[in-house]
């Protein structure tokens, strides 16, 4: 049996005597556990979990956040019960989670509502340290000038099944620093928030480990520190360094934590590559750790050393892809909550259907509706408001449109006379069959809805269903051209409803 509940900070500080033996009887759980599971799936969402206690046959263990407590419980389940089964944790035992972090959506109190400015423009924000051959910073100054904008923690980074591997290795990384997933290279999108995860990482790292010199910078600042120490560099630094640039060479090669951004701007930029490749060389050696990211992924990176490239697949990769419409809707939702303003929830799935491109987009919008509510109509937010700024910021009107389950519904019912609720009943009779069938179709066309909440609109049916429908109405539209008219004319409708 396997219980969760939430624990605050303060009652995580005061940890029973017994620790001690939670820590010997959770490593058996581990050797346990690898019976079962892959070695990377214990060391990314098992080497983050810390034991409490372990008192009358009740193993209390610590997660991150109730998120990260669902993904375990989803997916391993049946390989942790079978551990328990085994009378590892003695008769009756049982195995308790406690959440040590907080809520899947926080924002920090001193800034309800970040700016798509501020969000847009963080790196810009972030004033590069300057280093020069005249100049090199004392241990006292990089560890007081990370380079980091500290509000990207993990506190406030939106999780969701879009990033949830990124971010269980992001922190995986801060409780095993050096020892696993080095490099961690993250790609993604503009706007999805790699930003925000890759320097997350850094403020963890120098929250749980003071001492660490951690050192977050772009490609671009990366390479005019390059080309700037080389520019500047005296002759006696071409005896002891092989690019002129001994004190740059040295403050990287000094630091615990490299943190690198946008690493696909450094394609065509040879002897910058070069540099990267010996500073990497030196931190990985040394079990130091090195953070990338990119907009795209490792093998689609052209202009970059395969030498280099190499580099970057020797740990983990992770991407980040665009939110799914429940994921947007919670954003918009959050966001609005955090500036004190209710919203509709048809405003909030309005806004989400018809913006799909980044994190960065919505909170644009949101920011956008505030205003334009606040200038011109004394702070209610309308549908027409939404429409109008979505509008403007997404710049295709045709793409503003409202598309629910219930209304595809409604529309395939008027086009066939077969009333909704038969569309949503047990009947099998085949003209019901065949708008149920089509209705399930379009749902999964023109939402972005997964298979199980598409199910669970139809009165509850499971996901194997939904996509049988799926897949059977598609295979008719491809043999039969009038059916594929038909379908065609349904989506209109809906459209322009």
């Amino acid at each position: 049996m396997i219980k969760v509940s939430a624990v605050s900070k303060a009652e995580e500080l005061n940890q029973p005597k017994d620790t001690q033996e939670a820590k010997v009887v959770w490593e058996k759980f581990l050797k346990l556990l690898e019976d079962s599971l892959k070695p990377s799936e214990i060391t990314t969402w098992f080497s983050v979990i810390e034991p409490i206690s372990f008192d009358n046959n009740i193993l209390t263990i610590s997660v991150p956040s109730k998120d990260y407590y669902g993904i375990i419980e989803k997916r391993y389940n049946k390989q942790i019960s079978a551990v328990i089964g085994s009378g590892l944790l003695g008769e009756n035992g049982k195995l308790v989670y406690k959440v040590a972090q907080l809520e899947l959506f926080v924002t920090p109190p001193d800034n309800s509502l970040t700016t798509e400015n501020e969000n847009a423009t963080s790196k810009k924000n972030i004033k590069p340290i300057e280093i020069t051959p005249e100049k090199i910073y004392s241990d006292s100054e990089i560890f007081s000038s990370p380079n980091l904008y500290s509000k990207n923690t993990f506190d406030n980074f939106v999780r969701s099944e879009s990033n949830e591997l990124a971010v269980a290795a992001a922190w995986a990384i801060t409780n095993n620093l050096g020892k696993i997933y080095n490099p961690l290279f993250i790609y993604g999108g503009v706007g999805l928030g790699k930003t925000h995860l890759i320097q997350a990482i850094g403020n963890e790292i120098r929250k749980k480990y003071p001492e660490k010199k951690v050192y977050y910078t772009t490609a671009p600042d990366f390479t005019k520190q390059f080309t700037d120490s080389i520019a500047n560099s005296r002759i006696s630094d071409y005896s002891s360094n092989l690019f002129g640039t001994k004190k740059l060479d040295t403050f990287y090669r000094n630091l615990d934590v490299l943190i690198i951004d946008d690493v696909q701007n450094l394609s065509g930029k040879e002897k910058t590559q070069d540099f990267m490749y010996q500073i990497f060389n030196s931190l990985f050696n040394e079990k130091k750790h090195v953070i990338f990211s990119s907009d795209k992924p490792i093998n689609q990176i052209k202009g970059i050393e395969d030498r280099l490239i190499s580099r970057f697949q020797w740990g983990m990769t992770a991407d980040i892809q665009p939110p799914n419409w429940e994921m947007r809707v919670a954003i918009v939702k959050k966001k609005f909550k955090d500036a004190d303003i209710e919203i509709s929830d048809e405003i909030a799935h309005f806004t989400a259907t018809n913006i799909k491109e980044s994190i960065r987009t919505i909170e644009g919008c949101v920011i956008g509706m505030i205003a334009e509510s606040a200038l011109v109509y004394e702070g209610e937010i309308t549908l027409d408001i939404a429409e109008k700024v979505i509008t403007r910021v997404v710049g295709n009107p045709g793409r503003v449109r409202n598309i629910s389950v219930d209304l595809i519904i409604q529309s395939v019912s008027d086009f066939y006379r077969i009333s909704e609720s038969l569309i949503l009943s047990k009947k099998r009779t085949k003209n019901v069959v065949n708008a149920r069938q089509i209705a399930m179709y379009l749902s999964k066309e023109m939402t972005d809805l997964t298979l199980e909440l598409i199910g669970l609109n139809f009165g509850g049916k499971d996901h194997a269903t939904v996509l049988y429908a799926y897949n059977n109405v598609s295979k008719r539209i491809a043999k039969d051209k009038e059916f594929m008219k038909t379908i065609n004319s349904i989506k209109e409708k809906i459209k322009n409803n």
